[in-house]
Formats: structure tokens, C-alpha cells, sequence
């Protein structure tokens, strides 16, 4: 994760708008032919996800065919509704699911072009139901340099890509259910108290890289979390790269140590099922919470030194705080390993003083607007919300290494940003939940192989739009943004609740 690209990678989506939302269909185009294009793009590239609205009786004729590299026959040719079966269609579950919203997770790579395409032989006569190509689709692909080599997929496959594909499940699987072993010896390993109004320092000397970090705090409050910052330093740097109150970064500040809720937004089987009573201890390929304790598995290289600093800011004295590292001790690192980085904004939303995108002005949520070469990784998102009501229906929009209009990547609603849907949250390997409305919603989404690589500048934006009480309450919205950077640049985090 933590090696930067040489060259620029584009990400995009297929669905693209001026700036407003709707949930009816979107499709590239319709070929008089009959056949309906949701992508047609030049390699080499990889299709990261490909996510329907619904699955309905109406789409039992129709088709989805991919095919790589200008070829007349498709690589993948099967019914809609056997593609997101998540018991015997394109991948197993959870690479391809249908818990809020149908969708595969499995990356398709191709090297010269990809087309992905709706086909039905009823199209065109005098019955043809329009349902029958569902409401949306959303196809998400990075489009690499003409120079990296990319194997297009071939399908079906072989033994020991089938045997690749069950391991791939099963580590999600188990990344979503349990948290990783804690250090057997770690390099850092220190409990004191944290009286309020002071601050405890960890130094780690030389060359390495953090593996697991590993934070419990007691009282686990919200108060208590989200007043305690925790920064860190890399290599020396007079500014921290990491600058977040430690239950932002870690998701748990709403967690209380672990309790019962209840929402209608949760999911927690393969299934929708209603308002659903859930745990706010939660687990993820990188962070999660149980208890007390929460931890991160995102690399941290370091080259010179790493220093962390936890400052309890809040008006509560800590009787206890544990702080456990998993260092990788190396003698040198490589020249295009980035330094990690977590930035914090937080502010009222859709304000006059909100930041404004896009033709129709929507007022957006600045995940991370900045000018360095590196590469976003994900986000924990956090929204101030009592009401029931759904608060998600602003997009996220992405730029890359450009400044104008339309950006490459403009997705279709929070949820699914966040690989869920339907105003609906559940939880994956690579994303979910830790609480949700009403009361404190806290949701995140990382990219592990799709992450967006940029070598001048990056943005990352939430419209904050849908709900009258957005623009009425204007409730506090906070993000955390991970990214990695060469060199290390300050975070940048900031505040604004007034």
C-alpha cells in the first residue's frame, strides 16, 4: 500500500451528471442494435466494481457481456440476474454480494479495451418493458499509463486462480468478522494515565515500518475519544502527517466501548431485513474497534524516526491509555514507498461559508483537497445526525491531476461510495459501518487495489444534499482522509463547528 506510482492512474465512473441526483436509469448509450453500453474504454486498465440499482423479474432476458481487447466474442457472457448471484454466479461471496445493493468487488483487468454490455433479444419490439435493464448501473475503472503491463482476465478460471479467488473470500471473510492477532512482541508497548490538559510522547528511532497500531482507552466516551489527538511525525518532520482526535481516525468515537443499537440503515446478513438491532464493535482489513481497544493496520515506513503524540484535549482525565506498536525494523525503505498520512475536517454543513462544486453549487464536505504526489486510500466519514431520515443522498466526487468540470470520478449517492446502497449500510472487508442513524453515523471505505494515484494534486468531495434538515440544522459533518505522500507533507486538519 504504500508504494506510489510512477505515473498518473485515472479513475473513473460511469456515471456522470452536472452535479445533481436521481436514482432513474443512466446508461452510456443504446446502440440501435439494441445493445446497452455501460462501458467502452481504452486499456490498459482494471474494472474494480460493478454495481445495479435492483434485481427484478423484468431482467430475466437480459444478458451482461464483457469483452476484452476488441474481441467479436465476450470473455463473460451470463444472465444479470446468475452475474450477482452471490452462490454460484461470477465470484463467490463476498467478492460478489447482494446485501444492500447488487454489486461484484472482483477486479477485471484488460490491456488493450473493455467493453461491458446489456444485451436482450426482446428489445425494440412492441412488448419491451424498460425494466427489464434495470433502474442504474455504476461501472468503476482506473485507466493506467499506456506503458504498464496489464493481462486482460481470462475466464473462466483455471484451477490456481480459482484456488486464489476462495483464499481472496476467505481472508475478507475473516478480516470482517475478526480483528487481526495483536503484536506477540511489540516494539512498543506503554500504559500511563492522561489527566486532562496533558500529553504523552512515543519516539521510535532508525528505519522501519509500523504494522499494527493498537489503542485502548479508558473511559471509552465519546467525549473522552473525540478529545483525545492523536499526531504523528515521520522522519523528523517539524509538522505531524497524522492529526486526528484518536475515535475519528479509529471510527469508535460513538462506540462507548462496544453496545447495542439499532437502525434502519443497518444490513448485517447477505440480506436486507428492516431496522436491525447491531453491535458498534466492528472489524475491517484495517481498522476496527472491540471493547476498549481499537487498531489500524495501515503501513507507516518511516526512514529517520517516528513520534507519536496522544494530547488529551478533552475536560475528562483518562485513567488509562495503552498504546501498542508493531514495528518492522528494515534497513532502508524503498525510493517510492510514501509516508502515511490522515487528515481531519470538520465543520457545519451546506453553510454559507461551506465549500460549493459543480454547475448546480451543491455545498460539499473537503475530504482532502491537496497539491503532492501520493495516492488516497480511503476515508472515515462521520455525520451528526439524530433523525431517522436518510442524510446520504450527495454524491462523492473525485478528481486526479485536473482542476475543471466534470472530474472523472462522480459517483452515484453516498451509500454506494461506501459499497452499499438504498440508504443502507453493511459491513465488508474493505467497507461498512461502525453506528449509524439515528444518532451518530460513522461508515468508511478503503481502496486497496484502486487506489486513486495522483502526481500534482488531489480532491476529494461529499455533496451534502437531500434532507431539509441539512440545510435547516446544518449538522456538524467530519471526515478523515488516508493517504500516503513522498515526502511527508503536514496534515492540514482543521476545525470549524461555529
Amino acid at each position: 500500500m504504500p508504494e506510489l506510482e510512477a505515473s498518473h492512474t485515472a479513475m473513473s465512473s460511469t456515471w456522470d451528471r452536472a452535479g445533481g441526483n436521481a436514482d432513474d436509469a443512466d446508461f452510456k448509450r443504446i446502440e440501435r442494435d439494441g445493445r446497452n453500453i455501460l462501458l467502452d474504454a481504452d486499456g490498459p486498465g482494471c474494472i474494480h466494481r460493478i454495481f445495479t440499482g435492483t434485481l427484478r423479474p423484468e431482467m430475466a432476458g437480459t444478458r451482461l457481456q464483457i469483452f476484452f481487447d476488441n474481441a467479436e466474442k465476450p470473455a463473460i457472457d451470463m444472465p444479470v440476474l446468475k452475474f450477482f448471484d452471490d452462490n454460484d454466479g461470477l465470484a463467490p461471496y463476498p467478492l460478489v454480494f447482494f446485501k444492500s445493493y447488487p454489486g461484484t468487488l472482483l477486479p477485471i483487468p484488460y490491456a488493450k479495451h473493455c467493453r461491458v454490455q446489456l444485451v436482450n433479444p426482446a428489445y425494440g419490439h412492441k412488448d419491451w418493458n424498460p425494466a427489464a435493464w434495470g433502474n442504474y448501473w455504476q461501472v468503476t475503472y482506473t485507466t493506467y499509463p499506456p506503458e504498464v503491463a496489464v493481462k486482460s482476465l481470462q475466464w473462466p478460471p483455471d484451477d490456481s486462480e480459482r484456488q486464489e479467488i476462495r483464499r481472496t473470500c476467505q481472508a475478507w471473510l475473516k478480516a470482517e468478522s475478526t480483528p487481526p492477532d495483536p503484536p506477540r512482541t511489540p516494539a512498543i508497548d506503554k500504559t500511563f494515565a492522561l489527566p486532562s490538559g496533558s500529553a504523552q510522547t512515543i519516539g521510535v528511532e532508525g528505519c522501519g515500518v509500523i504494522r499494527q497500531m493498537r489503542i485502548m482507552v479508558e473511559p471509552p466516551t465519546p467525549k473522552a475519544l473525540v478529545g483525545l489527538q492523536m499526531q504523528i511525525a515521520f522522519d523528523r518532520a517539524e509538522l505531524p502527517s497524522v492529526d486526528v482526535p484518536v475515535g475519528y481516525f479509529f471510527g469508535n468515537a460513538y462506540s462507548e466501548g462496544g453496545r447495542q443499537l439499532r437502525s434502519p440503515a443497518a444490513v448485517l446478513g447477505r440480506r436486507p431485513s428492516g431496522p436491525t438491532q447491531y453491535s458498534t464493535d466492528f472489524c475491517s482489513m484495517l481498522v476496527g474497534a472491540k471493547g476498549a481497544e481499537a487498531y489500524a493496520c495501515f503501513p507507516m515506513p518511516f526512514k529517520k524516526n517516528a513520534v507519536l503524540r496522544l494530547e488529551n484535549r478533552s475536560k475528562i482525565a483518562l485513567s488509562k491509555v495503552r498504546v501498542q506498536l508493531e514495528i518492522e525494523n528494515r534497513n532502508s525503505l524503498p525510493e517510492n514507498w510514501g509516508r502515511f498520512h490522515a487528515t481531519w475536517s470538520e465543520g457545519r454543513a451546506a453553510t454559507e461559508a461551506t465549500p460549493k462544486f459543480g454547475p448546480m453549487n451543491v455545498p460539499c464536505q473537503v475530504v482532502l483537497d491537496r497539491r503532492a504526489r501520493g495516492k488516497y486510500v480511503g476515508v472515515m466519514l462521520h455525520v451528526d445526525w439524530p433523525s431517522e431520515e436518510w442524510w446520504g443522498e450527495g454524491d462523492w466526487i473525485i478528481w486526479s491531476d485536473e482542476d475543471g468540470w466534470p472530474p472523472s470520478y462522480h459517483g452515484t449517492g453516498s451509500e454506494e461510495y461506501f459499497n452499499s446502497g438504498w440508504c443502507q449500510f453493511d459491513r465488508k472487508a474493505v467497507s461498512g459501518f461502525v453506528t449509524l442513524r439515528p444518532g451518530h453515523p460513522m461508515v468508511y471505505s478503503f481502496h486497496l487495489n484502486d487506489a486513486f494515484q495522483f502526481q500534482k494534486n488531489i480532491r476529494v468531495v461529499e455533496e451534502q444534499m437531500g434532507s431539509d434538515l441539512i440545510a435547516h440544522r446544518h449538522p456538524l459533518w467530519s471526515s478523515t482522509a488516508y493517504w500516503y505522500a513522498l515526502p511527508a507533507h503536514p496534515a492540514e486538519s482543521h476545525s470549524m463547528k461555529k
